[in-house]
This record gives C-alpha cells, structure tokens and sequence, in this order.
C-alpha cells in the first residue's frame, strides 16, 4: 500500500499528436510553477424509478454522460496556456529568445496543430500524477482533448504573478505502472513572473503608477456536447460567445481620476489597454485589450486610510505577443 503526498504530485501537459484528444510522445511539458490542480470528474449517473417494483428505492443507476473539468493554479514562468485560451499561437526564431505571438480564433477558423471531426479548438493533454512506492502503485492520470474555457491572470503589489486555467476534457485514462511516469522534458528553474514586473497603460501607451491589483480574465462560455453517437464521452466542447474582462484596483490620484471617472466613466469614451510584463528584454509579455469600455467604477470616501478606485473594463479583442527561450508553444 503508498500513502500518496504531495511532494511527488507532478503536474505537466503534453501535446496532441494532430489528432483531437491524442496525446503525443512520453515526456511532458513544463507548464509554470504548478501550485494546485483540481479536477472535477462527473460520470452522469442517472436514477430510473418506475412502476412495479413494490418499493420506494432508486430502482436502476445508468452511467450518462463522462464530464471532466479541471483548474490548473500556477505562476508564470511562459504564456503557453494563454496561447490556447486565445487559440492561435505563431513562432518566430530569434538569437537569444523567440517570440511568440497569440491571437483570437474565431469559429471560422482552426487551430493548425489539431485535426479532428466537429472542428476542435485548441488542445492539449494533461498528466496528473500521484507517485507511490512501487511498480503497480502508482496514480497516473491522462486528461485528453482538454480545451481552455476560461484563462485568468491577477497580480497583486508585492505578490508573485499568478494564472488559473479551468479546462474542460474529453476522457481521462488511468495508469499505475512505474513506465507510464512522465519524464519533464524542459522544467523551467528560472524566477516567474512578479508584481514589479507588470505595468498597466490605460491608454495604450500612458502608464498608471498608483495600480495595486489587476485581474485579467478570458472567458470562452464552452458548451460540452453528448451526441447520439454511441459513446458516453462528449465529442467535443464548443466555444461560444467569448468575453474579457480587467478588474483593477489603484490609489486614487488626480490624474487618473481625471482620465479614467471623466473621460472614460462619465464620458463614456472607449480606450486601448496594454498589460505588460518584463523580467528582460528576452523574457516579457504584452497583452493589448482594445475596444474597451470602463463598465464599472467605484471611488468610495472611506473614514481613513487611502483612497482607492475600483475599476471593471470590458474588452472588444485581445492579442498579445510573448518573448522566451522556449522553442516553441506548438507541437512544431
């Protein structure tokens, strides 16, 4: 018997082959500084009463529909899972980094690295490993065809940068056996990102000094289909309307007070937003949120303490572009 503790739990991704919900290759990928995983499985069992039985009991439990549904929790190290919250992820080659540049796919379009019926977005798989003792002891979890519903980034002043994927899958295999460990094939040891490295311009270009949280959210509103089709897993989990969403929390001080309340909230005007996030010239992000509307403001008079605005800004489009030392955020 292995008592399973955390200190071996391992958390990685690993791409898909080109087909939907394939998982490629025996090494995972290293998705950030891993700090929860939460998966929530559902087998859909249904309870059948009808007449003739003679008693008031559940007379048959039939296994539905297999619903899986996870939250990844970690610190960015690389953009990879923006990538494919977004969907469409280029690559371009550079001496000391690459650069990666994310944009919005659209239910006309495709992710070029997965094919598959019913069109699939964007996918990937996710290990889950529990560690034991021994050969046959083991609690190895494949989540396959995962696809990013919803990708959120909050910063907090003297905090380090934290993400959270939730994630939905098409099926999930489980193993024990000591070969079926995942290998990392490209841990990253190097800092995540932190407080002081991010920046927020509202506008575009007009850095705000006073910011004391932000929360950035892409939500793609999945819908999991169960066809009559033979199978109890879904076919597919299709994104619907997708939505963006900035809170922010700042100091008040006069000049974004005179920006943000008049302009803005009173004037109703629409803006640009630039998230930026520098550790170096080689390893950075850049998110632009344009089309945006300031949707909620708050500007309280507290009895003490300083005074502070919170803002929600609602987002037309989002693209961003990212710079690393990984080689690329596709298969290939």
């Amino acid at each position: 018997m292995s008592i399973f503790v955390s200190d071996n739990n391992k958390v990685v991704m690993k791409f898909e082959s080109g087909l939907y919900a394939s998982p490629s290759g025996t090494s995972g990928l290293w998705l950030g500084l891993v700090t929860n995983s939460e998966i929530s499985e559902n087998q859909g069992v249904m309870e059948i009463r009808y007449a003739g039985t003679s008693n008031r009991n559940v007379s048959q439990f039939v296994d539905g529909p297999q619903d899986y549904e996870g939250t990844l929790t970690y610190h960015p190290q690389n953009w990879r899972m923006l990538g494919f919250a977004l969907g469409s992820i280029t690559f371009t080659s550079g001496a000391t980094s690459n650069t990666h540049t994310l944009s919005e796919v659209n239910s006309d379009d495709s992710y070029a690295f997965t094919s598959g019926t019913l069109n699939p977005f964007a996918s990937f798989t996710i290990v889950d490993e529990w560690k034991g003792t021994a050969d046959g002891k083991h609690q190895l979890r494949q989540y396959k065809g995962c696809i990013v519903d919803s990708f959120n980034l909050s910063a907090s002043e003297g905090e380090v940068v934290e993400c959270e994927v939730g994630y939905r899958a098409q099926s999930m295999t489980l193993g024990s056996k000591t070969a079926d460990i995942v290998n990392i094939a490209d841990e990253d040891t190097n800092r995540p990102y932190i407080w002081s490295d991010i920046k927020v311009n509202i506008p575009s270009g007009t850095k705000f000094d006073s910011v004391k949280e932000i929360g950035f959210t892409i939500n793609n509103n999945l819908e999991q289909k169960h066809y009559l089709n033979g199978s109890r897993t879904q076919a597919i989990a299709v994104p619907l309307n997708r939505d963006y969403e900035l809170t922010v929390t700042a100091d008040a001080e006069s000049t974004l007070g005179n920006t943000m309340y008049n302009n803005y909230w009173n004037g109703g005007s629409t803006f640009n937003v630039l998230l930026e996030g520098v550790i170096s010239a080689n390893k950075n992000i850049y998110i632009s949120l344009s089309g945006c509307k300031l949707t909620s403001f708050g500007a309280p008079s507290p009895a003490e303490g300083v005074n502070e605005y919170s803002m929600t800004i609602k987002a037309n489009s989002c693209s961003a572009i990212a710079k690393d030392t990984l080689p690329n955020y596709n298969p290939w």
